[in-house]
């Protein structure tokens, strides 16, 4: 540790910058400056004229900002850092929990985050790593030529810009509490896919790099319009990762919150798109496990929908209805007879259909609980809303095949495969003549 290093502690919380700069002296800094809002920050960073009007330089080698201050924010700042191009690295700081500001972390090029309440080693220890990558990154800088920017792993993550095997991170576009998820360019071809990578933090957690394995292995046997596509994968600093299809919408979970509306020529599209990709899994025999609004990206602009997240699809030979004593799958879609041990099959992945379609039509799944036992005791033995009370310019039709076939409670009852639901809804959609317009106006 360099005591001549000068640390910047920022945050309106006189108390916790006290807490701070006590931890950061007893582990033996000696220059500390404190600032208790964005403007001081700022000064002290030398991001802002001085009186005479020139912009100052600054002695600060590392700043600890806190999230939300009475000005501005952390945020803010550091994007006003990177801007100026100031190598000075940034560990924010927040009482939110990261998932929240998950997107706003990445895309402002923030080192670290620490949560409070934070353990007091765990400041010193990360303020003295990023000193010293910051040094050998200087130092690499005076003894090597300039090169295109490289992914390093001793970030916490990945920022725009990094080149991680000649994809090129342009935007971030979600971060699960196991994986990161970006938007690339490949840097010689120009071509735009998404990148998932699963985070340094779950590396080391068998069952979910083995989730991730199993993803890369469906996908790469899988070739169809309305799968999203695979392009490659690999592993960089020890992170394995995923290049596949960008895909340019939202997931259709978001689609209901943005637009809470859903034609029925749109639902028609997208229902049988996922048939249709349904259908190319099963003669594949694979069984996908999680069909959910959540797994099913909606490209806005041509209509088109794809199927996405294959990390618990499993091929027969493989299945396992429980992993470490737990039902696999989202309780909210999953078929009855998994919730009591029976194997995945084409009739529980046709349910977690129904169930999605129901959703989307309606704006709730077909059932909700406080807790697991009551879900399943639903999903065993009660009967959904119909369709059609909730959205009476819907065909009836629509309403007796989704609630009577797709989510019949017995699997003999449901239909022996997706290509017959394809054409089912197809003919349903295709047949209907509303005598009630369908317009944005409308509610359920």
């Amino acid at each position: 540790m360099d005591d001549k290093k000068t640390v910047l502690l920022v945050d309106d919380d006189s108390y916790i910058l006290m807490i701070m700069e006590k931890v950061l002296s007893k582990a033996g800094f000696g220059m500390i400056k404190t600032a208790t809002n964005g403007k001081d920050a700022l000064e002290a960073l030398g991001l802002i004229p001085m009186d005479s009007g020139e912009i100052c330089n600054s002695d600060i080698d590392i700043a600890v900002l806190d999230v939300f201050l009475p000005d501005t924010n952390g945020f803010e700042i550091c994007r006003k850092l990177r801007s100026a191009n100031r190598d000075i690295p940034v560990i924010l700081i927040s009482g939110y929990d990261i998932e929240e500001i998950q997107n706003k972390v990445i895309e402002c090029g923030a080192e670290d985050f620490l949560e409070k309440p934070f353990n007091p080693a765990a400041l010193s220890t990360r303020v003295n790593l990023l000193l010293n990558r910051k040094r050998r990154r200087q130092s690499d800088t005076m003894n090597t030529e300039p090169a295109r920017i490289k992914f390093n792993m001793n970030h916490s993550v990945p920022f725009i810009g990094d080149n991680i095997d000649g994809y090129v991170i342009t935007e971030p576009l979600g971060w699960g509490k196991f994986s990161l998820v970006y938007k690339v360019v490949n840097s010689e071809t120009g071509r735009i896919y998404s990148l998932k990578m699963l985070s340094r933090n779950s590396i080391h957690n068998r069952s979910t790099v083995e989730r991730f394995r199993n993803e890369i292995e469906i996908m790469s046997r899988l070739s169809h319009p309305s799968i999203v596509e695979y392009v490659g994968s690999g592993c960089c600093g020890g992170c394995p990762y995923l290049v596949m299809e960008y895909v340019n919408g939202v997931d259709l979970e978001e689609y209901l919150v943005t637009s809470r509306f859903v034609p029925l020529t749109d639902f028609g599209r997208i229902a049988q798109d996922i048939a249709s990709a349904m259908s190319e899994l099963h003669r594949n025999n694979i069984y996908h496990r999680d069909i959910k609004l959540k797994n099913i990206l909606y490209d806005t602009k041509s209509g088109d929908a794809k199927l996405s997240d294959f990390g618990i699809a499993k091929l027969p030979e493989s299945l396992s209805t429980t992993q470490e004593g737990f039902v696999v799958g989202t309780p909210l879609y999953l078929a009855p007879e998994i919730f009591v041990g029976d194997p995945a099959s084409i009739q529980t992945d046709i349910y977690s259909y129904g169930a999605s379609l129901y959703h989307l039509l309606t704006g709730s799944p077909p059932f909700v609980a406080d807790s697991s036992v009551e879900l399943f005791r639903k999903h065993r033995l009660s009967e959904p809303p119909s369709i059609k009370a909730l959205r009476p310019e819907l065909p009836e039709e629509l309403d007796n095949f989704i609630i009577g076939k797709c989510l019949a409670k017995d699997p003999v009852d449901r239909p022996e495969s997706m290509e017959y639901v394809h054409q089912e809804i197809g003919r349903i959609v295709e047949g209907f003549s509303p005598t009630v317009p369908l317009s944005p106006s409308s509610e359920y």
